[in-house]
């Protein structure tokens, strides 16, 4: 790196949810301004954002914007029409926000968990869907969400809970439904970071005793394991197909039976969990001082 960054001042995008740095970020905040590069954090819907005077801004930890889709939508279209430098790029974002995407890698031939997409019929077609498919248990979860937010699993005991939901519009339309995969509980879930393209880091994720998801909140842990190269070259897969480079991407999945199978590309705000693997965040910063130099 030539240095040529410094004196650079960049934003790490927040949420009015949580708008402060995330715990893992703040290592990659430390290693940019160890560069020299200041480093702001203001949330996408602030009362009043603005996100003038920076060099770049760089979407971090916008965790609640699958609450206000529209409005977070509309903010990407503003600061494209202001021609700020946003990284990840704000087409990539775009791609990322619908889960539908998951159906264009798997037409591209990534390896990715069975996934089927109902509209507005929805609560009529889970159930038929389940049968067809032969999936006695699936996952249901919004087209657009985070977190795991309303996801929740369905199985024939219970399907009309999930189906008054669909109907009530409580659980929110269009919705992905995809086969509960069992290797969830019995080996984990894989988060695959990459950061310009160069794998940094990989980590083994479990859901909590009982549970199938594998987010803190929920019980899950998290722990940096080294991944298999099948593992890694899967990932990678998906990776090559992303329609846009990007700056950062954790691919998310499970080994099954079948190999391993993609759940989702988190290429706009994914925890890069730097906490498990520090010299990551290093790397992320060399790449934003690079990219900054460009």
């Amino acid at each position: 790196m030539s240095g040529a960054a410094r004196g650079r001042r960049v934003c790490f995008v927040t949420c009015a949810t949580w708008p402060d740095v995330s715990a893992s970020d703040v290592l990659a905040k430390t290693a940019l301004e160890w560069r020299g590069v200041a480093v702001d954090a203001r949330p996408w819907n602030g009362p009043e954002p603005s996100f003038e005077g920076f060099d770049a801004l760089i979407l971090r930890s916008s965790w609640d914007y699958h609450h206000a889709i529209d409005a977070f939508a509309a903010g990407l279209d503003a600061l494209d029409a202001a021609g700020v430098r946003v990284w990840n790029p704000t087409r990539l974002v775009r791609w990322n926000l619908s889960k539908r995407y998951l159906l264009e890698l798997a037409a591209m031939g990534v390896p990715t968990v069975p996934t089927v997409v109902l509209e507005d019929d929805a609560a009529r077609q889970l159930p038929r869907t389940l049968t067809e498919r032969g999936w006695p248990t699936a996952v249901v979860k919004p087209m657009v969400s985070a977190s795991a937010h309303d996801t929740v699993l369905v199985t024939d005991r219970d399907i009309g809970r999930v189906t008054d939901a669909l109907a009530a519009g409580t659980l929110r339309r269009p919705v992905l439904v995809q086969p509960f995969v069992e290797e969830i509980q019995t080996r984990g879930e894989w988060s695959i970071i990459f950061i310009e393209g160069v794998l940094t880091h990989t980590v083994l994720k479990r859901p909590g005793p009982g549970d199938f998801r594998v987010q803190g909140r929920f019980g899950g842990t998290a722990m940096g394991v080294r991944a298999e190269p099948a593992v890694v070259a899967a990932a990678r897969q998906a990776l090559d197909a992303l329609p846009v480079a990007p700056l950062y991407a954790r691919i998310d999945g499970v080994e099954t039976r079948e190999g391993f199978q993609v759940m989702e590309v988190e290429v706009h705000e994914p925890g890069l969990l730097f906490t498990l693997a520090p010299e990551a965040a290093e790397t992320f910063a060399d790449a934003v001082c690079w990219r900054l130099e460009e």
